[in-house]
């Protein structure tokens, strides 16, 4: 038995190999995935028993039935068996026309013819099928009988089966990934058509809105606009989208019980301490009451106590939800309680413990963002902090943000209200209420520098990135609003 393994890096090019070396009418034993690519076992035909000059494989079958040896004298190799095989199921296959045909008096092909003509439809049938993108289908029953007679081992059976299933897995996810390139290659190939709606995709990618948003909003551009009109359209849609608490009326003005959450550094204490700093110049001191929760933070509670001092505000610390009940109790008559609590990273499992501490119907939860944190890490904050469940977001930092898209793109999708906006470590004079367009209007401004960095990216890349994550144009806002 002359069997030769070809190895290449798919099935086209090994089938290629074996035309090559074997001919046309070589034929296919088995074939399974191997590291790297594709492992096919193949002969040629020439090699095969069942020639003129040699006894054909039913007669060697049926000796080898009755004496369980050729008539050679010699045991009946693999490939002998094969061919038996090969020859039995193609006299099965056809012999149902055979019958049918048998009325016109039609002769029957030889065996021989058969058996032939079965081992080369069983060749081109496998190329048809590998050009065809499918998977190759090994015929388990000569596998198993020649494994039982010493030829092809178990392992490639089994690495057989485990092969097709990969492959046909692969391949619908192949189709997928193309079709969804396909669609977003369309959407983008429509916006360059549209000078307008290139140049606002563009804008707002460039500071830092997610490419949902940016492609939401785009979509909606109306399609008689100009260049000029589109820039003002912009400014319009997403003053419109962000939701803000009214600048003469935030959650804090009414007064009440709140607890100010977030990671480590995003600037609770000294956000607390210009919330109360303002409060207790319109109210007075006696009406503003500071509790700290960080326990964990060297030095946070001396950094309140010290803002405590400068305000002639008393700071209390709890240690414990027990704590913080009676410190509650003592703050009853206080128009505004301000919880300072500890920072934890969004990722940590005490994220969960903290909103449990704080789960009483009296306090409210208000959440603070770090503006210049990457947009993936406030997003992340978000969901972990439960944002939608709180009663306002307060956005810090906003004076060390290269962009605030991040920040707005997640107030947006999220439906999450601003109710402050905090942008320096002035006590109390960095501490502004919500101003839509002055945020919008900021977010928007670094888009005007033309100057190329790093971080800048041509048409071609833009249409990859718009790839990347396809959302559909329609329901992106109704996405948003959800969420």
């Amino acid at each position: 038995m002359n069997v030769k393994r070809y190895v290449a890096r798919t099935a086209r090019e090994a089938l290629s190999q074996v035309r090559a070396d074997l001919g046309a009418d070589a034929v296919v034993l088995a074939n399974r995935p191997v590291p790297g690519g594709v492992e096919i076992l193949a002969m040629a035909e020439a090699a095969l028993p069942g020639q003129p000059a040699a006894p054909t494989p039913v007669a060697r079958a049926a000796t080898t039935k009755a004496h369980g040896a050729t008539p050679d004298g010699g045991p009946m190799s693999t490939v002998d068996f094969q061919s038996y095989v090969r020859e039995r199921q193609q006299r099965r296959s056809q012999a149902a026309p055979a019958a049918d045909g048998a009325d016109d008096g039609a002769p029957s092909a030889r065996p021989d013819a058969r058996a032939h003509g079965g081992i080369d439809a069983r060749t081109r049938g496998i190329e048809a099928r590998v050009d065809d993108g499918a998977d190759i289908r090994v015929d388990r029953d000569i596998d198993a009988r020649a494994r039982r007679d010493g030829g092809l081992d178990d392992s490639h059976s089994r690495a057989g089966a485990d092969g097709t299933a990969e492959l046909m897995a692969e391949l619908r996810a192949m189709r997928g990934f193309i079709a969804e390139q396909i669609g977003s290659v369309s959407w983008f190939e429509g916006v360059r058509r549209r000078p307008a709606q290139a140049r606002l995709l563009r804008w707002l990618l460039r500071t830092g809105f997610s490419a949902s948003l940016s492609r939401t909003l785009v979509g909606r551009l109306p399609a008689d606009i100009g260049d000029a009109q589109a820039e003002r359209w912009l400014h319009e849609a997403l003053q419109q989208e962000l939701p803000c608490a009214a600048p003469a009326q935030t959650i804090f003005d009414d007064g009440g019980v709140f607890a100010l959450l977030g990671p480590t550094g995003v600037g609770k204490t000294t956000t607390a301490a210009k919330i109360a700093a303002q409060f207790a110049l319109r109210h007075g001191a006696q009406s503003v009451g500071l509790i700290t929760a960080d326990v964990y933070r060297v030095g946070a509670q001396d950094q309140l106590r010290t803002f405590g001092r400068l305000l002639g505000v008393p700071v209390h610390v709890a240690h414990d939800v027990t704590g913080l009940t009676d410190f509650l109790q003592l703050f009853m008559n206080r128009k505004l309680v301000l919880i300072d609590t500890a920072g934890v990273g969004q990722r940590d499992e005490r994220v969960r413990e903290l909103l449990a501490a704080l789960s009483s119907t009296q306090v409210r939860r208000v959440l603070v963002i770090d503006a210049a944190m990457q947009a993936e890490a406030i997003d992340e904050v978000a969901t972990a902090y439960q944002a939608g469940r709180a009663a306002g977001v307060v956005l810090s930092k906003v004076d060390e943000a290269v962009q605030l898209g991040g920040a707005l793109d997640c107030l947006i999708r999220r439906r999450l209200e601003l109710q402050g906006v905090a942008d320096g470590q002035r006590v109390p004079e960095d501490w502004h209420r919500p101003d839509v367009g002055a945020l919008v209007e900021r977010a928007l401004a670094c888009a005007g520098d033309v100057r190329p960095t790093p971080f800048s990216f041509d048409d071609a890349e833009l249409a990859m990135l718009m790839a990347a994550r396809p959302v559909h144009a329609a329901s992106a806002l109704a996405e948003a609003r959800s969420v």
